[in-house]
């Protein structure tokens, strides 16, 4: 059983274990990507990284990052080492270092450069858009635009003594001090999705096989769901079809009630689809559970948190102190060991299947190209979830062989395709948009729909972009930037290829 012992530090809620030397420690905010805009995204980002570089050279271990609801400091170090590290913290939070933004305005931005997809942060976006939990998927676009009297607002207002917590390994310091501003602690942003319809499915070949991804409650239930789902992807897709090599279940809570739950299952690219036959045949058998696998499941999961493979005592309440900070920025009660093991020795068979109905409400698939559709897919996911605009056409350069359309007017604007699906941007929507000195538009709408205008590509092509620059909300731009010529898209079809297609219209 851990002893957590819970008190304040200069209004800083403080939880603390008895371990040994050295004094590890972490300082987290209840603010993170999902409390930012599209327009001015990275600013947290940037913060954390100005007030890291203010601590100079420090010789003992120390890390900061910013999560989707939280921004930590961490540090291991004798007590007087952490004292300093923290306190230099604070300060730097409450007076950013000037001389650091430019410089750390372009870390960032080899940092972006370097960024990799990653499927699940995609995933939240197609479920909640540009806004909240959908702009961890998204660029952080706003760091290189940002102002030291922004930062400062935006840092007095949630590095603040009340929305933070701090665990460590041992007793606070004596000489420990957190001297941050007054202010509240922030509530995480409603979970709104944008789709109504479920279950749908996005095309993505990038993710390097299948994935799929729902909503669900967080309940003692999931872990127990979780080993069986990995069990059954491995023995299905691995073993017994040998056309994935690393299947795998990722948990990822995202307030005190929910979390967001991703099977996924990589293949090479001639075995997709067969994976996608039998990751479908897998997914609709989640519910199927006997009280066989529910207790394999359960000393699985008992024998990594309490028995043979479990951490030393020490290091679980150090994990105990850090899984009750996290809880607290999620607004959620934490619970010890002995409550969360009585938990999970009262699932049954039931409460697995019931769970995996909770799925089933909410399934995003991500599918590769060319594959067969089940029906447990159900319907393509629109691109766009807005009405497409009123206005006037701009009719493609490649036409009549291209028959797309663009739409552009008052209220936005929209590319209709043959088959009936659009991209659509409204301006009463728009949440950034950046343009190209070639005279490119690129809009991103609240929707997470991306659309780049290329005048290249439309007939009157840089009139259109001029037009749609004038409607764009100057707050919401957010650079202009340069490309080499060899980038900008060109027609796909020539003059001749054209003209034959127009004669044989006619």
């Amino acid at each position: 059983m851990t002893d957590l012992h819970w008190t304040e530090v200069d209004h800083v809620t403080t939880i603390w274990v008895d371990a040994p030397a050295p004094l590890r420690v972490g300082l987290l905010f209840r603010t993170g990507r999902v409390d930012e805009t599209l327009a001015f995204a990275g600013q947290t980002h940037l913060i954390e990284h100005m007030a890291l570089s203010a601590m100079g050279d420090i010789t003992h271990e120390h890390n900061g990052f910013v999560g989707g609801v939280v921004t930590s400091f961490s540090t291991v170090g004798q007590p007087e080492e952490v004292s300093s590290f923290l306190a230099g913290i604070c300060e730097a939070l409450t007076s950013l270092p000037s001389e650091r933004l430019e410089g750390e305005k372009q870390i960032l931005a080899a940092e972006d450069a370097a960024r990799r997809y990653d499927f699940r942060s995609n995933l939240l976006t197609w479920r909640y858009g540009a806004a909240g939990y959908g702009l961890i998927g998204l660029p952080e676009l706003g760091f290189r635009r940002a102002t030291l009297e922004q930062l400062h607002e935006y840092s007095a207002a949630r590095f603040t003594s009340e929305n933070a917590v701090l665990w460590l390994s041992g007793p606070p310091p004596a000489d420990l001090r957190l001297r941050l501003p007054h202010g509240m602690k922030q509530p995480i942003p409603p979970l709104t999705p944008i789709r109504k319809a479920f279950p749908s499915w996005v095309l993505d070949d990038a993710c390097g096989g299948v994935a799929v991804s729902a909503t669900v409650p967080r309940k003692y239930v999931s872990s127990i769901f979780r080993v069986i789902a990995s069990r059954r992807l491995y023995k299905r897709l691995r073993t017994t079809q040998a056309v994935s090599y690393a299947p795998a279940v990722f948990y990822d809570p995202l307030d005190a009630n929910t979390a967001h739950l991703v099977l996924y299952a990589d293949s090479h690219k001639d075995h997709r689809a067969e994976l996608v036959k039998v990751f479908g045949e897998v997914f609709d058998e989640l519910g199927e559970v006997d009280e066989t696998d529910v207790e394999t499941a359960r000393d699985e999961i008992l024998k990594h948190r309490s028995g043979v493979l479990a951490p030393p005592p020490t290091d679980r309440a150090v994990m105990d102190a850090q899984l009750a900070a996290m809880e607290w920025i999620l607004g959620a009660e934490f619970e010890p060991q002995e409550v969360r093991e009585a938990q999970l020795s009262a699932v049954t068979p039931g409460d697995v299947s019931a769970f995996a109905g909770d799925i089933r409400e909410t399934p995003i698939f991500a599918l590769p190209s060319n594959v067969a559709l089940q029906s447990c897919f159900g319907k393509r996911a629109p691109f766009s979830s807005v009405p497409i605009v009123k206005g006037r056409d701009a009719i493609s350069i490649d036409a009549p062989i291209q028959r797309e359309r663009l739409v552009y007017g008052p209220d936005g604007v929209s590319v209709l395709f043959p088959d009936g699906l659009h991209f659509t941007v409204r301006y009463a929507e728009l949440e950034a948009a950046l343009y190209f000195d070639d005279g490119a538009v690129h809009l991103i709408g609240s929707d997470a729909t991306t659309m780049t205008v290329e005048p290249t590509l439309w007939r009157g092509g840089q009139r259109v972009c001029r037009k749609i620059r004038e409607r764009v909300p100057t707050h919401l731009l957010v650079e202009r930037r340069s490309r080499p010529a060899g980038v900008i898209p060109k027609p796909r079809t020539t003059a001749l290829q054209r003209f034959r297609a127009r004669l044989s219209k006619a």
